[in-house]
């Protein structure tokens, strides 16, 4: 196992980073450039299937797979951490959904300072008719690698449109997700709701106010759900990747203060 890992000059923390959907963990450099600025060591890599990632592109056989992955990143920076420095989760979209999933079911989760999501994927915008559905659970009894667009077009993730050129051509980006990775986010998302109470880190949800992706009503409802400690802010008017808007560095000054406050509280 390895992780990448972009280290501050005098480390305060740590950030594991989770990416999204059909992207990979380079597109988040000058987010680890802010952090590390800040202060803050970044831990990220590709998850299985994207990127750079042995694996079938935009194909998972489990869930179980991602979590297990960011499993094994959580427990490299916790392990340098060595319990002296506050590590936070941070997942984006997919990643957030794999963020609150890791959270909810692994030990090694207790050991965190808390969980950032930003537009986590806990329900989508657009309703899955129920054909489609029916569909893809009889293809995946035959052909469960069967690749499907993904849907997601470069003006659905910024209104920067140096960040939508990038995301078009980015080679490493990929458009496509299979049948079975379409079962296994439906079956993720609606555990992630069920299990709300096993939420019990402090969480900050940063939603994009204007998501054509992400049901941004839905992930302020699933926010109010938790039991514990958390905090919900939506931007009006940015899209979904809210850290590569034009106002980016508002949403990254929110989240380094909100982890520095949780950090101190902790102390």
């Amino acid at each position: 196992m390895s992780v990448h890992k972009w280290s501050a000059s005098e480390p305060k923390g740590a950030v594991v980073l989770v990416h999204g959907t059909g992207e990979h963990h380079g597109r988040y450099e000058h987010v680890a450039a802010f952090l590390n600025q800040q202060g803050w060591d970044v831990y990220a890599e590709d998850l299985p299937g994207w990127g750079r990632s042995p694996g079938i592109r935009g194909h998972v056989d489990s869930f179980d797979d991602y979590v297990q992955r960011v499993r094994e990143w959580t427990v490299a920076a916790l392990e340098d951490s060595a319990g002296k420095r506050p590590v936070f989760l941070l997942g984006h979209s997919l990643g957030g959904l794999i963020a609150t999933r890791f959270v909810q079911r692994e030990k090694a989760a207790h050991e965190l300072a808390g969980l950032v999501l930003t537009s986590p994927c806990l329900q989508l915008k657009l309703e899955v008719p129920a054909w489609k559905a029916q569909a893809a659970r009889l293809l995946d009894r035959f052909w469960p690698t069967l690749a499907i667009a993904n849907g997601i077009t470069p003006d659905m993730v910024s209104r920067d449109e140096a960040v939508q050129a990038a995301y078009k051509n980015d080679p490493l980006n990929y458009p496509k997700v299979s049948v079975r990775w379409f079962l296994e986010l439906h079956k993720a998302m609606q555990a992630a709701w069920e299990e709300r109470e096993r939420l019990t880190v402090p969480v900050l949800v940063l939603q994009a106010g204007d998501d054509s992706l992400v049901d941004a009503d839905a992930v302020g409802r699933f926010t109010e759900g938790i039991q514990g400690q958390k905090t919900f802010r939506r931007f009006p008017g940015l899209r979904h990747e809210v850290l590569n808007e034009p106002e980016r560095e508002d949403v990254l000054s929110h989240m380094d203060r909100w982890m520095k406050e949780i950090a101190q509280n902790k102390m």
